[in-house]
């Protein structure tokens, strides 16, 4: 079975409600380790502040980006990466990065269901009140 980002056709739904919210969330945790790997890892600042704000501008573009299809949806999981890799100078950014890349994959995929369920809800009831109008 093929994963499905194809995003929901509601602009302000579940699906892009979820994941750009992660993103952001995400992207502050990013800035916060590496204001901890500045203190921790000082050979390696400037490398450490370059991958970690490149890191988090791109997660903040890419949740406005969301209502663009579902190649934002690709690219939010392809940034999962380098999140989780900060843990090479942060440790706790180990379990951090793949918490956030579950929450990401979950928001997508679960909001996705929602958004179905509400489109068919919404259906029903269109269809329920052109038939009284008739």
């Amino acid at each position: 079975m093929a994963l499905d980002l194809t995003p929901s056709s509601r602009p302000h739904g579940a699906q892009r409600m979820f994941s750009a919210t992660t993103l952001v969330v995400e992207a502050f945790v990013v800035f916060f380790a590496v204001l901890a790997a500045h203190q921790l890892v000082p050979g390696d600042r400037a490398t450490t502040w370059i991958w970690g704000i490149m890191t988090a501008l791109a997660l903040l573009a890419c949740s406005g980006l969301l209502t663009r299809g579902a190649w934002p949806y690709w690219l939010g999981i392809a940034l999962q990466i380098p999140t989780i890799l900060l843990g090479l100078q942060v440790t706790a950014m180990w379990a951090v990065g793949i918490g956030f890349a579950a929450l990401f994959v979950y928001g997508v995929l679960k909001g996705q269901q929602l958004d179905r369920e509400k489109d068919a809800v919404d259906q029903k009831v269109w269809a329920q009140q052109d038939s009284a109008q008739d």
